[in-house]
C-alpha cells in the first residue's frame, strides 16, 4: 500500500509539472482530457491513482508519452555523471524538488556567479 501512494506522488508531481510547463490550469487541462477538476487535483497530489484509459487522456491532452507521466522524462545516459552521490539515490519525486531548489538558488544569484 505505501508503495502504491509513493507512486502515486511521484506520478502526480509530474503530471502536475507538465501541466504546469505547457501553461494549462487544472480546469483547462480536465476539460481537454475528459476528467473533472477534482479528480485532476488528486491524481496530482497523489491521492488517487488512474487508469490506463485515463492515462490515455492525459498523454492526449499534454501531448506528451505516457513515460513522460509514468517515469519521467528520459534522462542521457550519463545525466547524473557529474552529480555527488548523495543525488543519485534521490526518488524521482525528490530529483524533481532538488531541481526545483536549485533553479530558485540560481535565479537569486547575481549573473556573473551563475
Amino acid at each position: 500500500m505505501a508503495f502504491d501512494s509513493t507512486v502515486n506522488r511521484e506520478v502526480g508531481l509530474r503530471l502536475r509539472r507538465l501541466r504546469e510547463q505547457k501553461e494549462l490550469t487544472r480546469e483547462r487541462l480536465a476539460e481537454y482530457a475528459d476528467i473533472s477538476v477534482q479528480f485532476l487535483a488528486d491524481i496530482e497530489t497523489g491521492r488517487k491513482g488512474m487508469t490506463v484509459q485515463t492515462l490515455r487522456k492525459l498523454v492526449n491532452a499534454l501531448h506528451c508519452s505516457a513515460d513522460d507521466i509514468v517515469f519521467g522524462p528520459a534522462q542521457p545516459a550519463d545525466a547524473g555523471a557529474a552529480l555527488p552521490p548523495a543525488f543519485q539515490t534521490l526518488t524521482p519525486a525528490q530529483a524533481s524538488l532538488a531541481a526545483d531548489i536549485l533553479a530558485l538558488v540560481l535565479k537569486a544569484l547575481p549573473p556573473e556567479q551563475r
